[in-house]
């Protein structure tokens, strides 16, 4: 069976077979085998696409290229994780009563469904299909967010579901005005929405119908991805879902929306004046950058603290992208290591509700004393996510502001005197941008790092149990931050190979 087949096929036999049994350990069984099944059809499309460079299948309806094979190993191997963490995750609330092995079975259903639907989107060659499937993302994550069936997280469901609804509707309006410019060059053929056919005949689109159509894309997947302002939902929805679940939507979830974006982004820079669709990446990567490094500091609830804090990194990753150049690698860089450094955190903060049975930061102190393995990779997480060295964060950001800076001190007007005056302009335009940046970078730093330290140290309560038996849960904590840490240090060769074949997929020709 081929990587690509294995990859679609995988998910939704898992899917049927979790509605079928009902043991428990059968059902992690089940999942950890579709996982790694899904792991090893990622690494086969791999090493297909670095031996024989991008390719189409099943009729052009699935196409493969470097940015493709990128996302697709982020998302198998968080997904691998997440099978991992949720046996003694779910052991844990199965032991106390809250749910049962029916809703286990149901919980891994809607995970594989899940995965089905973001396997779907990132192999789909048309932006029609894509759609689709990004809407079935959404339907199976809204009853995983209301998995506990409390009043409060069937709030963020509905919350969830009627916004992301919204958005999803935003991006079929955009994807229609794609399919009118299309047609007029194509014809009522099939193949009209294929990414490869709109890029053939870039030539013949009408370039305002195009950035028309890019401007409602980006702001309904950027619903997805927790783009302020359309982000309002994603602090409710991270903090109620299980955390597993949590480390899938703020890991995975945001870098498909992510790349459903950028797949337009590529037809638009083919057509539209160049750094159009990098203006609209810059200002909403301002805007959800800035906003969430100040709320930040008002959280008290430890999983809303890293829902905002995705916010924030969703946002370094659109100006990375805006700014082109060397900002498009440290923009994927920035994907694969808060990917990494999320997961982490939201398992982390997994083992930290179990066993102090609460969220709130101020209720939490002392966590070295407590559960020193937990504490040790919750600071290894915000460590990372604050963009300190040696980890890939620090890389990424480094390079997002080495391509807003270079946007300042280079430049051919400089030598054409009577432009003199509008290149000085862009320049202290964009210095302040680089000066907005690093305030701003500053502001998350602190708010991330005092509340997550405010936990780590002090002294528990006399209530809690202190110390750790090593488990599963911590075998996956291990794997995570080692993988994190060998992000930073020692990209292996392979990865990044895979990561510049996508670098070019992303940045137009001669750009």
């Amino acid at each position: 069976m081929s990587g690509v087949a294995l990859l679609l096929a995988a998910p939704p036999l898992a899917a049927l077979l979790s509605l079928w049994l009902r043991a428990p350990g059968t059902l992690h069984a089940v999942t950890l085998a579709a996982m790694a099944a899904t792991v090893g059809g990622a690494i086969a499309v791999a090493a297909r696409l670095l031996n024989g460079g991008p390719f189409l299948a099943y009729y052009d309806l699935v196409s493969v290229d470097g940015l493709t094979v990128f996302v697709l190993l982020i998302m198998t191997v968080i997904g691998l994780m997440f099978a991992l963490y949720s046996r003694p995750y779910l052991d844990h609330y199965m032991a106390l009563g809250v749910i049962t092995p029916k809703r286990i079975s149901r919980y891994y259903c809607l995970f594989h469904l899940f995965m089905f639907a973001m396997t779907a989107a990132v192999l789909a060659n048309s932006l029609g299909l894509l759609w689709v499937a990004i809407e079935g993302t959404t339907l199976a994550t809204t009853f995983l967010i209301n998995f506990f069936k409390r009043r409060e997280s069937l709030e963020a469901g509905w919350k969830y579901l009627i916004l992301c609804s919204v958005g999803i509707a935003l991006a079929l309006f955009g994807t229609v005005l794609m399919y009118s410019s299309s047609v007029r060059a194509l014809g009522e053929v099939s193949g009209a929405l294929n990414v490869t056919e709109l890029l053939r005949i870039a030539g013949q689109l009408d370039p305002q119908i195009v950035k028309l159509a890019f401007v409602f894309i980006l702001v309904g997947y950027g619903t997805k991805i927790g783009l302020a302002p359309m982000h309002t939902w994603v602090p409710d929805a991270y903090s109620e879902a299980p955390a597993p679940v949590s480390a899938m939507l703020a890991g995975v979830l945001e870098t498909v929306a992510v790349y459903a974006v950028l797949r337009c982004k590529t037809v638009v820079d083919a057509v539209a004046a160049p750094g159009y669709a990098g203006t609209l990446f810059i200002l909403f990567g301002f805007v959800s950058f800035a906003i969430a490094a100040f709320f930040l500091l008002l959280q008290r609830d430890v999983k809303r603290l890293f829902a905002y804090s995705s916010i924030e990194h969703m946002g370094i990753a659109a100006i990375g992208f805006g700014a082109g150049g060397v900002g498009t690698l440290g923009a994927l860089w920035h994907l694969l290591g808060h990917a990494l450094a999320k997961s982490l955190a939201f398992f982390a903060a997994g083992n930290v509700r179990m066993r102090f049975g609460t969220r709130e930061i101020g209720r939490i102190r002392g966590l070295i004393h407590v559960q020193p393995v937990t504490a040790l990779a919750l600071v290894v997480a915000t460590l990372a996510l604050v963009g300190l060295p040696p980890f890939a964060l620090f890389v990424s950001e480094v390079s997002v502001l080495s391509a807003l800076s270079a946007q300042v001190y280079t430049g051919d007007t400089f030598h054409l005197g009577h432009f003199l005056t509008i290149t000085i302009a862009d320049g202290v335009r964009n210095l302040a941008l680089v000066a907005l940046f690093l305030v701003v970078s500053l502001v998350a730093f602190g708010g991330l790092m005092y509340r997550v330290m405010g936990m780590v140290w002090g002294t528990p309560s006399d209530e809690i149990r202190q110390g750790e038996t090593w488990g599963r849960g911590h075998a996956v904590l291990a794997l995570s931050g080692g993988l994190l840490v060998i992000a930073g240090v020692m990209m292996p060769q392979v990865i990044h190979r895979v990561m510049e074949l996508a670098v070019m997929t992303v940045t137009p020709a001669g750009r």
